[in-house]
């Protein structure tokens, strides 16, 4: 094998031999190419060769500590066949075209003029050497597809996006380079293609600064930014501000241009009662929609006759209820629809407990769900009760989607709903499509914590709407005012900083620990993850203890925690997709939901196994196959960021507060919700004055929803 010396320039022509791996999502793959005679190894975004092509590669030579010398390609183009051998070996890729009939299109159309004069018309190429009609039409398919992923690749190259190859041909198939070609904009359909990127192809390819697609383009772009930062929708004249932003020039949005999205269905524009338009995606305008009429029509109908209001709480209890917790259990058997927010400590579990208690009593029968396993495993813990994740009590088959619907709803008279704040607009949809038509419906969640992924913030909404039957807990009981944790999550709810003195009679759960400097405080994080924290409470560092840093970059941003982090807690885990991921490796799902496998996004994993066909890994308690095509949506979650962590509930959490880590970033909400993601112990690394900034600084960013307004 020749090796090159680290960090020196790799330039030059190889000969593809094998493929070792290749994601096809992301397009990273590991190559084994040939030189000269010589094996050189090529990791990078390579997902777009095959095996016989001659390819240019530029790179840089890296010593990996596993596999050795290897060269990070940044560009790999493949070339046109040369030579008799080589455009044989092309056309023997097609399907139905042997050696016999390669040397006859040669013989026919000459060496160097094959390949174009196959383009003209492939079925009369094909014909002309002996294959059948239907062989030369399965053949033309096969050379479409081939020379597809050449001109693809070709198109994309030079804008550094090569890596898009696989997932463009896997989303438009066979058409792919003509889609590129003549409407780039489309590829903003594809998960992970922005406008920018849709962008930067279709002004080299020429289409117009001015073109309507262009604009229609951003518009489109500018709402499904939106819906990432959580809205459903946004004001229209602020939609089309942003999109005439985006575009990077002054005047407005084409009236006419609107009005066409919305007679093609692109687009909807919704006005209310006080003449202000809304600008929406047609699929979230639906789910809003949707979710506000079943709301609705469960707060108008009667009760079920199976049920009756409970006269006094249930016997059995170490403690008194407060108020709100009975008027709670009430509203739930009182309405077919109700909600139950509160804080860390004012008995949410509890209620629980209750309401589930005075079901048995009357022979009533409860469905006990959560948005995570981990979730579900918690609150069935914490009562004693069975419980599942939505997914399962929807009974979702891969590939087919939820059994449990309209036309075979849920069997059960109450659902209980635990850490609703979780859900986001589509998954709280689709658990009520499963209610039956007598089924009374219990949301329970915390209407302060960070609203949930995606679009939506259903359930401070519904709280906020005033329409719904809601019982809110404000009493902290004893046992909880002992805690530090809680009694400092209700002050940064307040807009006041933490306590981190411990007095008489306190647990003291709430540790600040201050290093000024990054260095120090990244040193500190690694030793109090790795050792000191799991030797003093007895807890598995990789399971039991998260981290959460609020940016992704810098000296202690994510990535750079989870470096370190993962050469402490895994360092001789086996090297696994180029040596992106080591077996063993925390994980995180990112992306999307994966809701035939049953994993929401921020679900966290350990890898157990991995090889061409997927992942195998661990995700709460229950192991899960993710396929190839799907291993570019997970990441490494020794660390992550709280907006994606704040299903998690575990023993020992830990936070950075500090400038190096994006100290304007942390605010209120984002304080209030890493706190309490711990059962025993939260530590916060970094400055005292970070963290009373962030107490101070509420969220400001505004989600645009009408779901209040359609209730």
């Amino acid at each position: 094998m020749v090796e090159g010396t680290p960090g020196s320039r790799f330039q030059d022509e190889v000969v593809v031999e094998r493929v070792r791996f290749v994601s096809a999502e992301t397009g990273f793959a590991v190559v084994e190419t040939e030189r000269d005679g010589d094996e050189v190894i090529l990791v990078g975004p390579l997902g777009h060769l095959e095996r016989g092509e001659r390819v240019a590669v530029t790179g840089v030579w890296q010593d990996d500590r596993r596999f050795g010398m290897q060269v990070k390609a940044d560009r790999a183009e493949p070339l046109a066949p040369a030579g008799t051998r080589g455009v044989m070996a092309y056309l023997e890729r097609v399907k139905h075209v042997g050696p016999g009939r390669a040397a006859k299109l040669i013989a026919r159309y000459g060496e160097a003029g094959v390949l174009e004069a196959i383009d003209e018309d492939p079925r009369r190429a094909f014909r002309e050497v002996g294959l059948s009609l239907r062989q030369a039409g399965e053949a033309s398919k096969a050379w479409d597809g081939l020379r597809s992923s050449r001109a693809l690749h070709l198109l994309l190259a030079p804008h550094g996006l090569a890596w898009l190859v696989p997932r463009i041909e896997r989303h438009h198939g066979p058409r792919a380079h003509r889609i590129v070609r003549e409407a780039p904009y489309d590829l903003t359909s594809v998960f992970g293609v922005g406008f920018q990127i849709a962008d930067r192809i279709a002004r080299a390819a020429g289409i117009a600064a001015d073109s309507p697609a262009r604009a229609a383009a951003a518009l489109l772009h500018v709402l499904v930014e939106a819906e990432r930062d959580g809205s459903t929708c946004l004001p229209l004249p602020e939609a089309a501000q942003r999109t005439v932003d985006l575009l990077g020039g002054g005047g407005s949005l084409d009236a006419a241009l609107v009005h066409a999205l919305i007679e093609h269905k692109r687009l909807v524009v919704e006005v209310d009662e006080a003449a202000a338009a809304w600008a929406y995606r047609p699929a979230t305008a639906a789910l809003e929609a949707e979710l506000a009429r079943r709301v609705r029509d469960l707060i108008d109908a009667p009760p079920s006759p199976r049920l009756r209001v409970p006269g006094e709480p249930p016997g059995g209890e170490e403690v008194t209820p407060a108020p709100a917790q009975w008027e709670a259990v009430r509203n739930a058997f009182t309405h077919r629809f109700s909600l139950v927010t509160g804080g860390p400590g004012t008995g949410k579990t509890a209620t629980i407990r209750m309401l589930c208690a005075a079901a048995h009593d009357q022979d009533a029968t409860v469905v006990l769900v959560a948005p995570t396993g981990r979730a579900a495993r918690r609150v069935a813990e914490s009562t004693g009760l069975d419980a599942s994740t939505v997914h399962s009590a929807l009974q979702w088959i891969p590939g087919e989607g939820p059994q449990r619907n309209e036309d075979d709803p849920l069997p059960g008279d109450v659902l209980v709903v635990d850490e609703t704040s979780m859900a986001n607009l589509e998954l709280l949809v689709t658990l009520l499509r499963a209610v039956g038509p007598r089924m009374h419906v219990v949301l329970v969640g915390d209407a302060d914590q960070l609203a949930p992924i995606g679009a939506g913030k259903p359930f401070a909404e519904l709280v906020a709407s005033d329409r719904v039957p809601a019982a809110e807990l404000t009493h902290i009981f004893r046992q909880a005012a002992g805690s530090l944790i809680v009694r400092g999550a209700h002050e940064v709810r307040a807009g006041r900083p933490p306590s981190f003195d411990a007095p008489e009679g306190t647990r003291r759960d709430l540790f600040l620990v201050e290093r000024a400097d990054p260095a120090q405080a990244m040193d500190e994080l690694v030793t109090l993850v790795s050792s000191r924290l799991p030797a003093h409470y007895g807890v598995d560092p990789v399971a039991d203890v998260q981290v959460f840093v609020p940016v992704y970059k810098g000296p202690l941003g994510i990535d750079a925690v989870n470096a370190r982090l993962r050469d402490a807690l895994n360092p001789d885990g086996e090297r696994v997709l180029g040596g992106r991921l080591r077996i063993g490796d925390k994980l995180m799902l990112s992306g999307r939901n994966l809701h035939d496998l049953g994993l929401m996004n921020g679900t966290i994993l350990r890898l157990l196994a991995a090889s061409d066909d997927g992942l195998t890994v661990e995700a709460d308690g229950i192991v899960v196959d993710i396929p190839a095509e799907e291993s570019g949506r997970v990441g490494l979650a020794y660390a992550c960021s709280v907006h994606k962590g704040q299903g998690i509930e575990l023993p020992i959490a830990v936070l950075v507060a500090h400038p190096a880590a994006g100290a304007f970033f942390l605010r209120r909400e984002m304080l209030y919700t890493a706190m309490t993601r711990a059962r025993t112990a939260t530590v916060i690394v970094g400055r005292r004055d970070v963290v009373a900034a962030a107490a101070a600084r509420a969220d400001t960013s505004r989600r645009h929803s009408r779901l209040t307004a359609r209730l």
